[in-house]
């Protein structure tokens, strides 16, 4: 399946550091709402998605604001929840 939306933030090796990898953030259509899916390439890799029960263009912005801020992986669920918090946005685990 094909994202709607992606985003690719680059990182690069930085010595004793960083090693590189590039985080992905992903939109797109699952049901009444949006998947998003975060992807972290190199040593630490790892892929997790979500399904938001929101409109599109809300979504989006939700993707926006996570690569524009470079979330990791480790924290992404938290931020996501932050940003759509229960009452009408619910965050549900993807399956």
């Amino acid at each position: 399946m094909k994202a709607h939306a992606s985003m690719t933030r680059e990182f690069s090796a930085i010595a004793a550091l960083q090693k590189p990898y590039a985080l992905t953030y992903e939109l797109d259509s699952a049901g009444a709402g949006c998947r998003l899916t975060l992807t972290r390439s190199g040593q630490a890799a790892c892929r997790d998605s979500l399904v938001l029960d929101a409109p599109p263009l809300y979504c989006y912005a939700v993707l926006q604001y996570l690569y524009e801020n470079c979330v990791q992986p480790e924290i992404w669920r938290d931020v996501v929840g932050e940003c759509c918090p229960a009452g009408g946005r619910g965050v549900a685990p993807d399956e």
